[in-house]
């Protein structure tokens, strides 16, 4: 993990923001990520468990997921819609799901996390608190441009509403999946996204899933591999929810 040189437990997350305007303050969440890196960089972290962050809120239309709240908690929490529910529940074992969190999630921007993929085709818009002020941006405008430095996550608001079909492939039941394709039902039509294709999870077209996209090869699976992966998952994902309809 990296050297920590300096911590700070801020009671507001102004006041975190405010830390985090410092080049060698990192915030820390469940600390999943964060306890796990290598990287012996001096740093001071900033702990946002006393800035009132967590829980779930039903606004109506709209469901509202304060950053510190657990995977755990979109398990368990009835108002949480099945595909996000299970999306949590296939990101990490249980005893990291205690400790992750929905905005360290997004912050981290992984390239297989179900989790996002489940939330961009659940159109989830991010809460921001930054140097100036409050903002709400897409999702997907996230994972393409990385958190900007200082920004703290503050909430994540999705869409509950429409069914939503997983359909993946790994190594064995329990691996990260090599490609996952993740469908939705949405008020204007289907959304599609995948995974292990791109640098971070990428919503696609339903009607060409494959379009455009240069994944890189590794040990689980060659270029070409994700590519053909994606369009037979997608075609899967989008027909599982044909036939819930």
């Amino acid at each position: 993990m990296p050297r920590a040189i300096a911590y700070y437990r801020p009671d507001s997350v102004e006041d975190a923001v405010a830390l985090l305007q410092e080049p060698s303050h990192r915030p820390l969440a469940g600390g999943t990520i964060l306890n796990g890196d290598d990287d012996p960089t001096p740093i001071a972290m900033v702990d946002l468990q006393g800035c009132s962050l967590d829980g779930i809120s039903d606004t109506g239309d709209s469901l509202r997921m304060g950053a510190m709240t657990t995977l755990q908690d979109l398990v368990y929490d009835e108002r949480v819609p099945t595909g996000l529910s299970e999306a949590a529940r296939a990101e990490l074992p249980s005893t990291l799901r205690t400790l992750a969190t929905v905005g360290g999630t997004v912050a981290t921007g992984n390239a297989d996390s179900v989790l996002l993929a489940a939330l961009l085709v659940h159109e989830a818009r991010i809460e921001l608190l930054g140097p100036d002020g409050h903002e709400t941006t897409p999702l997907e405008d996230i994972l393409t441009s990385g958190l900007a430095a200082g920004h703290v996550v503050t909430a994540v608001e999705v869409d509950p509403s429409g069914g939503c079909a997983r359909h993946s492939t790994a190594r064995t039941p329990s691996d990260t999946p090599i490609v996952s394709a993740t469908a939705r039902v949405a008020n204007d039509g289907l959304r599609l996204a995948l995974t292990g294709v791109a640098d971070h999870p990428v919503l696609v077209d339903p009607a060409d899933p494959t379009a455009g996209l240069d994944p890189i090869g590794d040990f689980r699976g060659s270029a070409d591999y994700r590519r053909k992966l994606a369009e037979v998952l997608a075609g899967r994902a989008l027909l599982a929810l044909e036939e819930t309809a």
